[in-house]
């Protein structure tokens, strides 16, 4: 039972949890998924740096751009909460 739950387990485990959150936050955020997994396998701070960071592109499902201000907006958010201009609903 011991061998199962070995120590070197864990340096696979955990950087690959680090580097599929990191790629899967990247692609909503319109980056590049492998670049950002493997830099959160590498340094798990680059999950923080991925989180605050804008998007680069509009991400249908995720983000687009205010049609007055804009600013980026989350996918669903009707209006804008920087300049409070309704949005299309397409």
């Amino acid at each position: 039972m011991g061998d199962i739950f070995s120590p070197a387990l864990f340096l696979y485990l955990v950087p690959a949890v680090f580097a599929v959150t990191g790629g899967i936050m990247a692609y909503n955020r319109g980056r590049n998924p492998l670049l950002w997994g493997i830099g959160s396998a590498i340094f798990p701070i680059c999950i923080m740096i991925v989180w605050f960071e804008k998007p680069k592109k509009e991400v249908a499902g995720h983000f687009k751009r205010c049609c007055k201000c804009e600013e980026w907006i989350k996918w669903k958010e009707n209006p804008c909460r920087y300049c409070g201009a309704e949005q299309s609903k397409f």
